[in-house]
Formats: C-alpha cells, sequence, structure tokens
C-alpha cells in the first residue's frame, strides 16, 4: 500500500536568523557576485529568473558538437563552466564563442543590443552555476510564486515559506480552496506569459521560447505535486538562516501493517553529497532500520543520488521509490526522476516504465504506487504540452499501459493528472483530473477522482452524488484512496452536493464511494475542518486521515459502517487517552485490517527516542493502543532547522481604489511584495505627488513601470530607498522585472 503524496501543516514562522547563525559552507564562485554571497547566489536580473536564454541552445549544441547530456555532465558540479567545455572543443575565447552564438540574431538588432546580448551569453558561458540554472533549472523562476494570491490563496511570502516546510503547490493551493486543475491552468498561463515577454523584449528568440515552454510544461505536473523541497538552504548577507537537521516523513504501510517505509533525510552536506540527500528507509514495526540501495540495475552508482516517495508492497518484500542524481554542490535533485522496484529479499533493483521515446511523453516518472500483491505498480509522467498521465505496469512482463483515458482504448486525458492510486491485484486505478473526456463532461476545471479497471477497459467517475447517475460533486474532489478489492474509493472534495454537512469556508469532507452499490458515504463533518490525505483498509470500513481545525492538525480515523462515524484520534501517546500530539501530525497510512496507522509527526511528547520537533515517522496500534517512533532519532546535539515547521500571516490584499488621494505615499518592498497597509498597494495620488520606495528585503528587486504615462526604473537593489514624482495624470501599473508579474501595484494620477 502506498501514498504519493502528504501533508505537513506548517506552524511556526521562519523569517528571523537564529540567534547563532552560521556561515554558509562556501562562497559564489561568480564573478558578479557581492562579497558573502553563497554558493547558490544568481544575478537579480529579470532575464535569469525568467530562464531568457539570449541564444538558441541547438546552436550551443552544433558549434561545440555536444549534446545537453554533455552539458549536464558538464555542470553538474557548477564549480566548472561552459567555457571550459568550449575549450576542449575548440573554443578557447569565450568571447567569441558568445558573438557566434548570437551572430544569426543580428540583422534584426542595434549594435547596441548586440553588445548586450552578446555580454548576456559570456556569462552563461564563464559562470557555472548561473547557466546550470539557465539549462536545468526552468521551475526555478519568481513568475508563479509571485501569483501565489491568485494562483494559490496565499501571498508570496507565505507561498514560500510554506513550500520551505515541505508543503506541495498543490496543497497549499487545495487548503484555501483551489482546484488542482485549475492550479495547473493558471500556472502554466503564468508561465506562457513569460516567455511572450522574453520574446517581445528580444531577451531570446522564438525557438527559444518554444524550447522553454515546452520543458516547462512537461515538468509543471511534478512540479505541482512536489512535496519535497528541492531548493538551496535559505540564506541572508552569508548566513543560514537556521541549521539543517535530520528527519524522516512520508510513510508507507505494508498491508500486514509489519513494515513502514519512509524518507529519510540528510541534511550534513558531506554526507548527503556523498549518498544522497533523501534515501528511503525500510523498517519492521518491531525491528531496526535500514536504507535501501537507490543504485541502478547495474550497481553503478553515481552519486549523490537520492530515493524518495516510497510505497511497498503487502508483505513489505517490495519497494518502490523515486530517485534522481543530484548535483554536486547541494545534492539537490539534477537528473531526470526514474521509478524504481527494489526486491529486499534478493537485494536487486531495476527500473520501471516506458522505452519508447516517441510517444511524446517526458523521460521523468514519478509517484509510484504499488500494488499489494506486488506484480504492478502505477506512475505518472508528462506530456511535453505539460499534461500528465498515469501508466500501470506489469512488473513480470514490463509492459506499460495507459490507465488515464476514456473507456475502451479511448483517447487520454485531456487535462493534467495527478495522485495514482491502485488495488491489491493492480487492477483498478483510481486518479484525479479535470478532463473533459472521461465521461464526466466539461469540469470547468474542477478536479473530480476517476476509477480505471485495466482488464475491462472501463472508466469511472467515483466522485459524485449517489446512484448509478448521481450528480457530478459541484466542487473539485482530489487524493483518492482505493481499497484492496478495488470496490471503495475515499477521496476529499470541497462538494456540497455529496450528503452529509456540506463543507463551508473552503473546507473539505471526505467521502467513501461504493463502486459495487453506488453509493457515496460521507465520513467527515465540521468538526474535523478541512481534510486530506485519506488512507482506506481492504474492506473499506476504515479511513485514516488528515484533520486540520485552525492551527490544529492532527492524524483520526472512522470507522465508515458505523451509524454515526466517531472520530478516533490516532496522533496521541500509548494509552487509550495518551496525550495528544504537541505538533502537527499528517501522512496517514492504514494496514489493510484497519489496525495500524503509520504517520508523521512534529510532536514531542509521543515517544521518548525523539529529540525535539524535527518530523519523525510513527506508527499507532488501535487494538494495543500503543504508538511507537519508528525512524531513526538523531543524536540530540545535532543541528537543527529543516525539518521545523514554518508558517507565515497571512498578508491581507489591498482592494482597489479606495482610500483618499494624497501628495506623497511611502512603499516598502519587502521579500517579493510592495507593500503599503497591504500586498499590491493602490496608491491614489495627486498630481505631482511623489511616491518613494523603500527597500527592507532579503532578496534583490527593482521597480519598473509596466503601463502607465511615464517610464519609471529604479536600480536593482535590497536596501536603500528611490523616489519618483509623477507629474503624468493616469493610471501607472508598476512591478518587480525580477518577480513580475505577480509582484505589482497601481498608482493613479489626477
Amino acid at each position: 500500500m502506498g501514498k504519493a503524496k502528504r501533508f505537513l501543516l506548517v506552524l511556526t514562522t521562519l523569517v528571523v536568523l537564529l540567534n547563532c547563525a552560521v556561515s554558509a559552507s562556501a562562497k559564489s564562485t561568480d564573478s558578479e557576485a557581492p562579497p558573502g554571497a553563497p554558493p547558490h547566489w544568481l544575478p537579480p536580473e529579470d532575464w535569469v529568473y525568467n530562464h531568457w536564454l539570449p541564444y538558441d541552445e541547438g546552436r550551443l549544441y552544433a558549434l561545440l558538437k555536444v549534446d545537453r547530456g554533455d552539458i549536464w555532465r558538464q555542470l553538474r558540479d557548477d564549480r566548472h563552466n561552459v567555457a571550459e567545455l568550449a575549450r576542449r572543443r575548440g573554443w578557447p575565447d569565450p568571447a567569441k564563442l558568445a558573438a557566434a552564438l548570437i551572430a544569426p540574431r543580428e540583422r534584426s538588432l542595434t549594435s547596441r543590443r548586440v553588445r548586450e546580448l552578446r555580454r548576456t551569453a559570456l556569462r552563461t558561458l564563464t559562470q557555472g552555476h548561473l547557466a546550470q540554472h539557465l539549462f536545468f533549472h526552468s521551475l526555478h523562476q519568481f513568475a508563479i510564486p509571485s501569483e501565489a494570491p491568485s494562483i494559490f490563496g496565499v501571498s508570496d511570502a507565505e507561498f514560500r515559506v510554506l513550500r520551505r516546510g515541505e508543503q506541495s503547490p498543490l496543497e497549499i493551493g487545495r487548503l484555501h480552496g483551489r482546484s488542482p486543475g485549475r492550479i495547473e491552468q493558471m500556472s502554466a498561463a503564468v508561465l506562457r506569459e513569460r516567455v511572450r515577454a522574453g520574446i517581445a523584449s528580444g531577451a531570446m528568440t522564438r525557438r527559444q521560447g518554444r524550447i522553454l515552454l515546452r520543458r516547462q510544461l512537461s515538468q509543471l505536473p511534478r512540479w505541482l505535486a512536489q512535496v519535497r523541497y528541492n531548493g538551496p538552504p535559505t540564506t541572508h548577507k552569508g548566513q543560514l538562516v537556521s541549521k539543517p537537521r535530520d528527519y524522516a516523513a512520508n510513510p508507507a504501510l505494508s498491508a500486514d501493517g509489519a513494515r513502514v517505509v519512509f524518507e529519510a533525510y540528510q541534511q550534513k552536506l558531506p554526507l548527503a553529497l556523498a549518498d544522497g540527500e533523501i534515501s528511503v528507509a525500510s523498517r519492521k514495526v518491531a525491528g531496526a532500520a535500514g536504507a535501501l540501495n537507490a543504485s541502478q540495475p547495474n550497481g553503478v552508482r553515481h552519486t549523490p543520488r537520492s530515493a524518495y516517495n516510497p510505497t511497498v508492497s503487502g508483505d513489505g518484500r517490495l519497494v518502490a521509490f523515486e530517485s534522481a542524481e543530484g548535483n554536486l554542490n547541494f545534492a539537490k535533485r539534477y537528473g531526470q526522476i526514474k521509478v524504481f522496484v527494489r526486491d529486499t529479499v534478493a537485494g536487486r533493483t531495476h527500473s520501471v516504465g516506458r522505452r519508447a521515446v516517441g510517444d511524446g511523453l517526458s523521460r521523468s516518472e514519478y509517484n509510484p504506487v504499488l500494488a499489494a500483491d506486488g506484480r504492478r505498480i502505477a506512475y505518472q509522467t508528462a506530456r511535453p504540452g505539460g499534461e500528465s498521465a498515469v501508466w500501470v505496469c506489469d512488473l513480470r512482463t514490463g509492459r506499460s499501459q495507459l490507465a488515464s483515458r476514456a473507456g475502451g482504448k479511448g483517447a487520454g486525458a485531456n487535462a493534467a493528472v495527478f495522485e495514482p492510486a491502485i488495488s491489491a491485484d493492480g487492477r483498478k486505478v483510481a486518479f484525479t483530473s479535470s478532463a473533459s473526456n472521461l465521461g464526466a463532461g466539461d469540469l470547468k476545471g474542477r478536479t473530480q477522482v476517476f476509477v480505471r479497471d485495466v482488464a475491462r477497459g472501463t472508466t469511472t467517475l467515483a466522485s459524485r452524488a449517489g446512484g448509478g447517475h448521481g450528480a457530478v460533486a459541484d466542487g473539485y474532489s482530489s487524493d483518492a484512496a482505493i481499497s484492496q478489492n478495488g470496490r471503495f474509493v475515499a477521496f476529499a472534495s470541497a462538494a456540497r452536493n455529496l450528503g452529509g454537512s456540506p463543507p463551508q469556508g473552503g473546507e473539505t469532507r471526505i467521502y467513501v464511494r461504493d463502486l459495487a452499490r453506488r453509493r457515496t458515504i460521507a465520513v467527515t463533518d465540521a468538526r474535523d475542518g478541512f481534510v486530506l490525505n485519506p488512507s482506506i483498509s481492504a474492506d473499506g470500513r476504515r479511513v485514516a486521515y488528515t484533520s486540520i481545525d485552525g492551527e490544529r492538525s492532527r492524524v483520526l480515523v472512522r470507522d465508515v459502517r458505523d451509524r454515526r462515524p466517531r472520530a478516533r484520534l490516532v496522533s496521541r501517546a500509548t494509552g487509550a487517552l495518551g496525550a495528544a500530539a504537541d505538533g502537527a501530525s499528517a501522512d496517514p497510512s492504514i494496514s489493510a485490517d484497519g489496525g495500524r496507522v503509520a504517520f508523521s509527526s512534529l510532536a514531542t511528547n509521543l515517544a521518548a527516542g525523539k529529540p525535539d520537533d524535527r518530523r519523525g515517522v510513527f506508527v499507532r496500534d488501535l487494538a494495543h493502543v500503543t504508538t511507537k517512533l519508528v525512524s531513526a532519532a538523531a543524536r540530540p546535539g545535532a543541528a537543527a532547522g529543516a525539518g521545523g515547521a514554518t508558517a507565515a500571516a497571512r498578508p491581507q490584499q489591498a482592494k482597489l481604489d479606495t482610500g483618499r488621494r494624497v501628495g506623497a505615499a511611502l512603499v516598502s518592498i519587502v521579500d517579493n511584495a510592495f507593500h503599503r497597509g497591504a500586498d499590491r498597494p493602490f496608491v491614489r495620488l495627486n498630481r505631482g505627488g511623489r511616491v518613494r520606495w523603500r527597500w527592507d528585503s532579503q532578496q534583490s528587486h527593482q521597480v519598473s513601470t509596466r503601463s502607465g504615462p511615464r517610464r519609471i526604473a529604479s536600480p536593482t537593489r535590497n536596501d536603500g530607498s528611490f523616489s519618483a514624482r509623477l507629474t503624468a495624470p493616469g493610471r501607472y501599473v508598476l512591478l518587480c522585472s525580477i518577480h513580475a508579474p505577480g509582484m505589482r501595484m497601481t498608482v493613479d494620477v489626477r
């Protein structure tokens, strides 16, 4: 039984430095970096964060007679750069290579613009981390987070804090009433707008824009669903904001309840560089833990290589997981993601996935879920247009078939697909999608839960009201979990027409659909608040889930067959009335008989062996009312920070065109936001009045005019101030060109 998603509610803020700040382990190798800049420093310029490469990358490959793999290997250690590779390929002068890269564009550009682009191209050749970012970190960008209020329902600053707390973008949005399908559509629209802006400004060619957009859209479904934060450590003025520490998360419990697998995070950089930042640990509930070998089938290990997102067969013998090679500076994921299966008895590991490359799919596979009998595995992959798909692979024959498709051999889902779940025999696969061609009609961006019977070739809507033709859920549905026999499907939904007490104020409820009797049963009610991550027992009787009520995140279980299902607290200390966890708890995974539940928690009061509030993995035995820590506890003196929780107060969003007209206005620039009483302020200014911007930010920002009667352009900085007197009447829309389009404000001059 496996789970390709998880949640950890974050509770405390992480926006101030620790009392004893730790120096960054190294300095930037970029010759243009300011003193004390960290190794991952990037120039605060719009073309950098928007990935506007000034030349066609295909021309670089042709001139050097290399391919993308050669560039990948050269930049894996970003202390090296492309210029070094170019010297070995007959281009000793990087300036001449930069000129050759720009040469095809010169006829359509001014001489001044040609000089600017040559300088930009030269920097991509001589600066290692900058090149690694441009070529291989296509979704390390500010554009989508800058639109977080619209897409995810939180401020940009809060979004970044929640991501560092390892909450996926989809989970952040769902917690604030956003449908996964709508999140994907809006995020893709932002990426398309940025590519259009880069082409229109001449920062990149139309051909390179198509390459960039195809790459970004193919990676977007994985980026949205990814819980693990793959960014560099947070620093401020050359200091680490927090010390790293080891922790454990994302448990999956075997059907027999005897073994649990989970992610073990290694935060000490030397060890992470040697072995990988994350490993998958497998532990008997009554035994010792051990890390699984994530090497390639031939035993060759290209360190560092991380393994994560585990799922386990019913008897605990087979463990499937995602794995990817890391870069050589922070061990962060740098290579393509692949799915592997480890036979823990035979000691063999082999890869899973489609071998064909002409089917329009990306080469990355992710989000595996392993059938309890160990024969089949479902996983996700993505098309270049951004729509992901769910496939099922027979591990005995190696044959894969598309699961996210219309009935029979119908077309694949015409919208993104998320969150696969699989029955014990692998015959039925549940998934989430807003596709309009799966039999539920136009869903208007609201995701629903479908079940594919792989043997019969049928696709059935599960998130609907009772009856064979019950109404489609009128709110988004997601988080599918399926019973071992494939009869019962649990899911979370914001719909108000599925029975029970309807959700209020952006809440969700958990329902169970009986596919045989065509009944939909409400499992949770208003007392649970926002609920997600259901995990269902083999017979569909018990459902464990995460409940979020205010600032409290708990794991609960209910018996669906009770006339009035009573919530039973799982995240508590040993004993029938053991103390409730004093930290956020989530990630439930229930055994087949419903007797045990694994979960993760920040709590310090559930087991004596847990040294602090780092995340740990526990198993609760409901019959014996015991709670056991199963993840290895780090020594109390270990460094702190990475597994902690993080939540920022949510800034208010400004209302347009309110307040009196003023003769002068002071606007603060904080991290990724203009602020004047609220983010995205609207200033009503008298003609001839002055606006003054004051920086108080860890990151660099620049004020520029998006539209308006007059051009305004400030220096790029992170402290100091800048002012402009506005004499021309009209409406000015101002933004930060680095964090566009979401970091913006409006000034109305009359």
